[in-house]
């Protein structure tokens, strides 16, 4: 895999946590994340993944950005900014795969969870220009014209 097969914008697909017997578990977004992973051509990386629906989850967003290097089959993430705090200055390495459209990253969480640090893996589909309209998995919470236009008397 080359540094110029990586860029470009990501789809989350899956995000999973792997037990030591390889059984898999939703990770800490839950059963049905969404998110997007962005790599630029001169290193740059941005990652942003939520919570979807009404079920209890962990967290309800993650995300940091920051630059990315690839060698052989290693993606490390060198965070600058992030959701989290405790991971800025941090470096964040990843196994890579890339099979057709499909990007899998495979790494450790940041902190223990339940006095382990458990194994994480993120699958990832490239995003189409096409596909836009299906991005939102959220429900639609847009007001009302009625409910907007009480809303602003209320501030008045």
């Amino acid at each position: 895999m080359t540094p110029e097969e990586v860029v470009g914008v990501w789809r989350l697909a899956s995000y999973t946590e792997v037990d030591e017997d390889g059984t898999t578990a939703p990770g800490p977004l839950g059963e049905a994340p969404a998110g997007l992973l962005i790599y630029t051509a001169d290193g740059h990386v941005a990652v942003s993944m939520m919570k979807t629906g009404d079920t209890p989850a962990l967290e309800t967003y993650m995300g940091y950005s920051g630059h990315w290097r690839l060698a052989g089959d290693r993606m490390t993430h060198r965070v600058l900014v992030s959701a989290h705090p405790r991971m800025a200055g941090t470096e964040q390495l990843r196994r890579v795969a890339l099979d057709g459209d499909t990007l899998t990253l495979r790494g450790t969480a940041v902190t223990p969870v339940g006095g382990r640090v458990p194994e994480r893996l993120l699958t990832w589909r490239r995003a189409k220009p096409d596909d836009t309209a299906s991005w939102s998995t959220a429900p639609d919470h847009t007001a009302s014209d009625d409910t907007a236009a009480q809303q602003e008397k209320e501030t008045d």
